[in-house]
């Protein structure tokens, strides 16, 4: 029998900043949404008994709990402890997949017996990175992720297959990994709001409802997932944003931000190692309406310059309050390498043939 653990730590950003500043210990504590029009990258749990969450506006959050503590984003120093924790459960496995800095899904099945495995593994985050983690243990990967989130924090959950209906039979059918915020409307319009209301579904109505990822959901709400790890996982996008205090109206302004948004992704972009083709700008404006523009391009691109080009494409006089700049369609230093002894191939064979 396969052996899965999912691995999530703690309110990642705010458990991070609680360690690193002993005194914010036992406080809420906001991670972004500095500023009145921010919004809340993820907050401690003494803030979200106050109803704040993440993608929450700040403005909103404030309302929620006037004491809470703001503190800007360090990506930096988050992807500093992300990487110690890694070099710890990377220790015990082969087959593991990351998702994001603060979540890990291990295949412990080479072990006869995965729980003591799992409980070393949490120990060891605690002791060694001052960080703690909650940790799902089953028979496949959705029900290892359901596991890790049924009592946070801290928690360590076995859910075997005997028990896996009895456990999942309560929960809100936004449990289901798969099951958005838009999938939950549509589902409790139906009046479906459990996953045992879920089971009244017959695999062709939840196709019919969700198309192929529908079959995914009826047997993951059956405890069924077949899915295996993924090493390496493509990166497929990576973006920045910021919203301003007030509206932007003037494009050089607007330029100075986009420009430092676009270092910053950068850097993101070195350290995975990827070369990026395509460029995203994003434009959110003062009504809220929301336009993006993107341009692919060819190898040794000046990144600035297209910036400046896609900036100067969009309109201004209504006023922005957010910009994002992103790269994506990438591909890797293997890639890279391999276009360019076919580049060199395909030259020499001009040349021959110019001889």
């Amino acid at each position: 029998m396969k052996k899965f653990l999912h691995l999530d730590v703690d309110a990642f950003f705010a458990s991070v900043e609680q360690l690193d500043r002993p005194e914010l210990r036992g406080k809420p504590v906001v991670v972004g949404g500095v500023g009145n029009r921010g919004v809340v990258a993820t907050c401690s749990y003494e803030a979200r008994a106050y109803g704040i969450r993440s993608a929450m506006p700040s403005a909103l959050a404030r309302k929620k709990c006037p004491q809470a503590i703001f503190l800007p984003v360090r990506y930096d120093r988050y992807r500093e402890k992300s990487v110690e924790i890694a070099q710890i459960y990377r220790s015990y496995s082969d087959l593991w997949e990351t998702v994001g800095l603060d979540e890990a899904y291990l295949d412990l099945s080479h072990y006869d017996n995965a729980v003591p495995i799992a409980r070393e593994i949490k120990r060891r985050i605690k002791a060694e990175t001052g960080l703690t983690c909650s940790i799902g243990l089953s028979y496949n990967m959705s029900l290892a992720k359901i596991g890790s989130d049924l009592k946070k924090p801290d928690a360590f959950v076995i859910i075997r297959p005997e028990e896996a209906l009895e456990i999942l039979r309560p929960l809100s059918i936004g449990s289901l990994h798969g099951v958005g915020k838009k999938s939950q409307e549509l589902l409790a319009r139906k009046g479906i709001h459990t996953i045992e209301d879920f089971w009244s579904l017959s695999l062709e109505e939840a196709i019919q409802l969700f198309g192929k990822m529908g079959a995914v959901l009826y047997h993951r709400a059956r405890g069924v997932d077949g899915r295996e790890i993924v090493m390496d996982r493509p990166i497929k996008s990576l973006s920045r944003e910021t919203t301003f205090p007030h509206d932007i109206h003037e494009r050089e302004q607007l330029g100075i931000a986009a420009h430092e948004l676009l270092e910053e992704v950068w850097q993101d972009v070195e350290q995975e190692g990827v070369h990026p083709q395509t460029m995203t700008v994003k434009i959110k404006y003062a009504d809220f309406t929301q336009r993006s523009k993107q341009r692919k391009v060819s190898d040794g691109s000046n990144w600035q310059e297209l910036l400046d080009n896609l900036l100067d494409s969009f309109e201004y006089p209504q006023g922005v309050r957010l910009v994002g700049v992103g790269f994506s369609n990438f591909i890797s230093d293997t890639d890279m390498t391999e276009r360019y002894e076919q580049l060199s191939i395909y030259s020499l064979l001009r040349e021959g043939e110019s001889r």
